[in-house]
Protein backbone atom coordinates (compact mmCIF):
# COMPACT_ATOMS: atom_id res chain seq x y z
CA UNK A 1 0.00 0.00 0.00
CA UNK A 2 2.02 2.41 -1.49
CA UNK A 3 2.00 6.25 -0.25
CA UNK A 4 0.67 8.46 -2.99
CA UNK A 5 -3.00 10.07 -2.73
CA UNK A 6 -5.55 11.60 -0.09
CA UNK A 7 -8.82 10.66 -0.26
CA UNK A 8 -10.31 10.58 -4.05
CA UNK A 9 -6.43 10.09 -5.55
CA UNK A 10 -5.52 6.70 -6.68
CA UNK A 11 -3.94 4.14 -4.00
CA UNK A 12 -1.33 3.15 -6.36
CA UNK A 13 -0.14 3.83 -9.74
CA UNK A 14 0.61 -0.37 -10.17
CA UNK A 15 -2.07 -2.13 -8.91
CA UNK A 16 -2.92 -5.83 -10.32
CA UNK A 17 -5.87 -4.91 -11.94
CA UNK A 18 -9.19 -7.06 -11.20
CA UNK A 19 -11.75 -5.41 -14.17
CA UNK A 20 -11.14 -5.95 -17.82
CA UNK A 21 -10.18 -2.79 -18.55
CA UNK A 22 -7.17 -2.94 -16.27
CA UNK A 23 -8.04 0.22 -14.60
CA UNK A 24 -8.59 -1.89 -11.11
CA UNK A 25 -11.23 -3.44 -9.38
CA UNK A 26 -14.47 -2.79 -10.48
CA UNK A 27 -17.43 -1.47 -7.28
CA UNK A 28 -19.17 -3.48 -5.72
CA UNK A 29 -22.23 -0.61 -5.85
CA UNK A 30 -22.01 3.03 -7.24
CA UNK A 31 -24.35 5.33 -6.24
CA UNK A 32 -23.55 8.30 -8.13
CA UNK A 33 -20.54 10.01 -9.70
CA UNK A 34 -18.19 11.82 -7.28
CA UNK A 35 -19.90 9.69 -4.38
CA UNK A 36 -17.55 8.96 -1.26
CA UNK A 37 -15.86 5.55 -1.40
CA UNK A 38 -16.17 2.41 1.06
CA UNK A 39 -14.37 -0.23 1.40
CA UNK A 40 -16.76 -3.16 2.79
CA UNK A 41 -14.37 -6.15 3.93
CA UNK A 42 -16.41 -9.23 5.67
CA UNK A 43 -15.97 -12.99 5.05
CA UNK A 44 -19.46 -13.40 5.41
CA UNK A 45 -20.77 -13.19 2.17
CA UNK A 46 -24.40 -12.67 3.25
CA UNK A 47 -23.23 -9.90 5.57
CA UNK A 48 -21.20 -8.20 2.97
CA UNK A 49 -23.86 -8.28 0.60
CA UNK A 50 -26.25 -6.92 3.19
CA UNK A 51 -23.51 -4.02 3.79
CA UNK A 52 -22.48 -3.72 0.05
CA UNK A 53 -26.39 -3.23 -0.94
CA UNK A 54 -26.99 -0.54 2.06
CA UNK A 55 -23.96 1.56 1.54
CA UNK A 56 -24.73 1.46 -2.45
CA UNK A 57 -26.91 3.69 -2.18
CA UNK A 58 -24.99 6.68 -1.06
CA UNK A 59 -21.66 5.71 -1.51
CA UNK A 60 -19.15 3.89 -4.11
CA UNK A 61 -18.50 0.53 -2.41
CA UNK A 62 -15.78 -2.18 -2.88
CA UNK A 63 -15.57 -4.95 -1.18
CA UNK A 64 -12.72 -8.04 -0.26
CA UNK A 65 -13.52 -11.30 1.63
CA UNK A 66 -10.09 -10.76 3.86
CA UNK A 67 -7.53 -8.84 4.92
CA UNK A 68 -5.56 -9.92 2.31
CA UNK A 69 -7.74 -9.13 -0.46
CA UNK A 70 -8.50 -6.05 1.08
CA UNK A 71 -4.59 -4.94 0.96
CA UNK A 72 -4.90 -5.44 -3.02
CA UNK A 73 -7.71 -3.89 -3.57
CA UNK A 74 -7.01 -1.01 -1.89
CA UNK A 75 -4.12 -0.96 -4.24
CA UNK A 76 -5.73 -0.12 -7.14
CA UNK A 77 -8.72 2.04 -5.66
CA UNK A 78 -9.30 5.81 -4.62
CA UNK A 79 -8.09 6.33 -1.37
CA UNK A 80 -11.48 4.90 0.23
CA UNK A 81 -13.47 7.58 2.99
CA UNK A 82 -14.11 5.08 4.97
CA UNK A 83 -13.57 1.13 5.71
CA UNK A 84 -15.58 -0.87 7.44
CA UNK A 85 -14.31 -4.65 7.98
CA UNK A 86 -15.07 -7.77 9.95
CA UNK A 87 -12.33 -8.62 13.05
CA UNK A 88 -12.25 -12.46 13.08
CA UNK A 89 -11.54 -13.48 9.19
CA UNK A 90 -9.02 -16.22 7.95
CA UNK A 91 -5.63 -15.48 6.64
CA UNK A 92 -5.40 -11.96 7.49
CA UNK A 93 -7.95 -10.54 10.12
CA UNK A 94 -8.97 -6.94 10.17
CA UNK A 95 -7.12 -6.16 13.38
CA UNK A 96 -3.69 -6.58 11.31
CA UNK A 97 -5.43 -5.14 8.28
CA UNK A 98 -6.10 -1.92 10.33
CA UNK A 99 -3.07 -1.74 11.71
CA UNK A 100 -1.40 -2.32 8.36
CA UNK A 101 -3.55 0.87 7.06
CA UNK A 102 -2.52 3.22 9.85
CA UNK A 103 1.19 2.58 8.81
CA UNK A 104 0.46 3.81 5.30
CA UNK A 105 0.69 7.69 5.00
CA UNK A 106 -1.82 8.01 2.30
CA UNK A 107 -4.18 5.82 4.52
CA UNK A 108 -3.97 6.78 8.20
CA UNK A 109 -6.22 9.46 8.22
CA UNK A 110 -9.14 7.27 6.62
CA UNK A 111 -11.69 6.45 9.76
CA UNK A 112 -12.36 2.54 9.96
CA UNK A 113 -15.78 1.06 11.40
CA UNK A 114 -15.07 -2.45 12.89
CA UNK A 115 -18.01 -4.60 12.73
CA UNK A 116 -17.45 -7.85 15.10
CA UNK A 117 -19.46 -10.55 17.32
CA UNK A 118 -16.18 -10.23 19.70
CA UNK A 119 -17.36 -7.20 22.02
CA UNK A 120 -15.88 -7.40 25.72
CA UNK A 121 -13.85 -4.09 26.69
CA UNK A 122 -10.40 -5.94 26.18
CA UNK A 123 -12.04 -6.57 22.15
CA UNK A 124 -13.03 -3.02 21.69
CA UNK A 125 -9.91 -1.54 23.43
CA UNK A 126 -7.64 -3.61 20.87
CA UNK A 127 -10.36 -2.02 17.95
CA UNK A 128 -9.84 1.15 18.81
CA UNK A 129 -5.64 0.81 19.82
CA UNK A 130 -5.40 -0.94 15.94
CA UNK A 131 -6.96 2.43 14.66
CA UNK A 132 -10.71 1.83 14.84
CA UNK A 133 -12.69 4.73 14.53
CA UNK A 134 -15.98 3.00 15.55
CA UNK A 135 -16.68 -0.72 16.49
CA UNK A 136 -19.80 -2.36 16.01
CA UNK A 137 -21.27 -5.58 17.34
CA UNK A 138 -23.39 -8.01 15.64
CA UNK A 139 -25.85 -8.66 15.42
CA UNK A 140 -26.11 -4.86 14.23
CA UNK A 141 -29.06 -2.63 13.07
CA UNK A 142 -28.27 -1.33 9.50
CA UNK A 143 -29.38 1.81 10.21
CA UNK A 144 -26.74 1.95 12.86
CA UNK A 145 -23.87 1.29 10.70
CA UNK A 146 -24.90 3.77 8.08
CA UNK A 147 -25.37 6.46 10.53
CA UNK A 148 -21.66 5.54 11.92
CA UNK A 149 -20.21 5.66 8.05
CA UNK A 150 -21.91 8.66 7.57
CA UNK A 151 -20.78 10.30 10.27
CA UNK A 152 -17.15 8.96 9.87
CA UNK A 153 -17.08 10.78 6.22
CA UNK A 154 -18.31 14.10 7.23
CA UNK A 155 -16.03 14.12 10.14
CA UNK A 156 -13.14 13.62 7.74
CA UNK A 157 -10.69 16.74 7.79
CA UNK A 158 -10.18 18.15 4.30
Amino acid sequence: MPDNGTPGQKASKTAASSNASGAGPAPAARAAPGAPTVLVVDDDDDIRAMLVRALGTKYTVYEARDGLEAREVIEGIPVPDAIVTDVMMPRLDGIAFAKLVRKEAALQRVPILFLTARGSPVDVITGINAGARHYVTKPFKIGDVLAKVATMIRKQPP
